[in-house]
């Protein structure tokens, strides 16, 4: 059998490098498996292209984390030497966060401003940032202000780190900003297409991912609409209602507010630039995977590109997940045929989540 493997991130277990590399080797020897990374801009977009460009390299330097702590990270520069793919996830990563240090309110992307500028100075003239996955929610404002943006009070005081301070903004000033990326293109490559306000922003669908309780929810909502309004005054940009601008705790939108970023929708635009299609036409069985299986998978995630794709082919597909949420089957044309869940295979979902490797490979053995 012909078997296309297309998985996303087990995120907080399993990259999708890992997971592809896995799938090949547990499947080949009854099959033939042609088996890629998927990323949605999420965890694995570095991955992704490192597969595309295998002489690509990682350039690793020291930038803060989400909780404005030094840390040790990497962009990828592609072999021209001028593009360079910035991922979110392993700048302020949400995956390698404890739950106890969850601090939605205070949480920055600051880090992200400083990876931005790392890559410009050392000759970065097209930057894709990969985004999802984060642990913080402040709009981009931090990485922003990283990169020369004055976000300021009622007095012209500059604001403190995170979401919460947004509070107070005033004033946006982004001309320092705009001659730093004067002649760079950015893009925002996002993995949803939810908006920064309205009833699916940001603040509601993902800030309780971010360890947010109702009540920060609401100040974390209008935080971002006291942002959006004071930005498009400055900018004249509309990141309220954008599509995506929510992505990476709306990292997306400051890039698209303030460093006019042209957003894409992660998976459509990777799954393009890789060529899938040519494998999924001769596929006898399509198999992706991703940690959760639940109604953000069909807000634009990159397993819903694979269930479209094996849709468009009539492929059958099997959607592997570390845990899996019913209710996003329900009256779904897009809900994939077959599910293997691994927490049906380990005691506890948290040891399915802690060892998924182990009870993927297990899995294989059954296909």
């Amino acid at each position: 059998m012909k078997i296309l493997a297309l998985p996303n991130a087990f995120k907080g277990s399993l990259s999708a490098a890992s997971a592809a590399l896995l799938l090949q080797k547990n499947l080949s020897p009854r099959h033939r498996v042609a088996a890629f990374p998927v990323s949605d801009g999420g965890d694995g977009f570095i991955d992704f292209f490192k597969t595309l460009y295998p002489s690509a390299k990682l350039r690793h330097l020291t930038a803060r984390n989400t909780f404005n702590r030094p840390a040790k990270t990497a962009y990828l520069i592609l072999p021209d030497g001028k593009t360079a793919i910035l991922e979110t996830a392993r700048i302020c990563g949400l995956g390698s966060a404890k739950p106890q240090e969850l601090d939605p309110l205070n949480a920055t992307s600051y880090g992200v401003g400083e990876v931005l500028l790392h890559a410009v100075k050392h000759g970065a003239k097209t930057i894709y940032v990969g985004l999802g996955g984060v642990a913080c929610n402040d709009g981009g404002a931090g990485a922003a202000a990283a990169c020369g943006a004055q976000l300021l009070d009622k007095q012209g005081a500059p604001l403190a780190l995170g979401a919460q301070a947004l509070l107070k903004l005033a004033q946006v000033r982004v001309s320092a900003l705009k001659q730093h990326f004067r002649g760079i293109k950015i893009y925002a490559v996002a993995d949803v297409t939810n908006p920064l306000l309205g009833p699916r922003s940001s603040a509601k669908v993902f800030g309780p991912q971010k360890g947010a309780t109702p009540e920060q929810v609401k100040i974390l909502d209008k935080a971002l609409g006291v942002y959006a309004r004071v930005l498009k005054k400055a900018t004249g940009k509309d990141i309220a209602h954008t599509p995506s601008t929510a992505a990476a705790g709306a990292i997306c939108a400051g890039l698209y507010g303030c460093f006019n970023a042209r957003i894409l929708l992660g998976a459509e635009y990777l799954f393009k630039k890789a060529g899938f299609e040519k494998y999924a036409r001769t596929a006898d069985l399509i198999i992706t995977a991703e940690g959760k299986l639940d109604r953000q998978t069909f807000g634009g995630k990159a397993p819903l590109a694979v269930l479209k794709l094996a849709k468009k082919y009539q492929k059958p597909v099997l959607f592997i997940c570390g845990v899996l949420d019913e209710t996003c089957l329900r009256h779904n044309p897009l809900a994939p045929q077959q599910i293997a869940v691994l927490a049906d295979f380990a005691p506890t979902p948290e040891q399915s989540r802690a060892h998924a490797a182990k009870y993927l490979a297990q899995l294989c053995k059954s296909l």
